[in-house]
């Protein structure tokens, strides 16, 4: 009997990939008019200080955070901004790429019906998401899901990120049900899908765009989120 569904955050509820890419596009286009640099180097350089945090801190909260990226960034080019003083300059870059992120974000089709449906047939209803938890429920609000949902874990409350299982059996600990009476939804094969079905969750993959399962047998795969509710409608009837 499930008795819960937990989902990933970013790209699954919505499109993070599209509102990344328009706050990276303002952030580079904010730089190049205080540095005189190239976009295309500033968007290299860019790449090579997030790889750089991330290998650091890897599988841990701490990696996502923009003002590492963007503070890595400007030491890796050894940048003084004219008129500026540096730390200020990442506070002003940091806010720009957060206001920009939220005011392009989009909920995917029924991400918000299929969740009120679940509320409605009881079942309870978490986020398991890699990173941290203001940012992450600061995202929430804006999708207006928050009310949508009974809680979240993070990667920050975890102390260690997806596929590790230990954010898995925290949520179903917290959401007081057993991994085998836990359906998991997730974009990611590996890190949401094969890790949750480690401890015994079914996992549900949205492909949405006809990705290779690398040899990770979900329980369900569908292509969208109107997929998605139609199934959970079916699995629950």
């Amino acid at each position: 009997m499930i008795k819960a569904v937990f989902f990933d955050l970013d790209d699954t509820l919505f499109d993070y990939e599209y509102a990344h890419q328009k706050a990276l596009a303002k952030v580079f286009t904010r730089i190049n008019r205080l540095t005189k640099m190239k976009i295309e180097l500033i968007a290299l350089m860019f790449e090579l200080a997030q790889k750089e945090v991330k290998m650091q801190l890897a599988w841990t909260a701490a990696s996502h955070n923009r003002d590492l990226y963007f503070q890595k960034f400007f030491e890796k080019m050894n940048l003084k901004c004219k008129n500026a003083i540096l730390p200020k300059t990442i506070i002003e870059i940091y806010d720009l790429y957060w206001s920009t992120f939220y005011a392009a974000m989009k909920r995917e089709t029924r991400s918000k019906r299929t969740l009120q449906f679940l509320r409605r047939k009881g079942i309870k209803v978490w986020i398991i998401t890699d990173s941290i938890t203001y940012t992450q429920l600061k995202k929430l609000a804006k999708l207006n899901l928050s009310e949508d949902i009974d809680f979240l874990i993070t990667s920050e409350e975890a102390g260690t990120e997806k596929p590790h299982s230990w954010g898995f059996l925290l949520a179903c600990h917290k959401a007081g049900v057993l991994a085998s009476e836990a359906l998991m939804v997730g974009d990611n094969i590996e890190r949401d899908i094969d890790g949750a079905q480690w401890v015994w969750m079914k996992g549900i993959w949205i492909n949405r765009h006809g990705k290779k399962s690398k040899g990770i047998n979900p329980y369900f795969t569908v292509n969208t989120t109107k997929d998605l509710y139609i199934l959970l409608q079916d699995l629950l009837s």
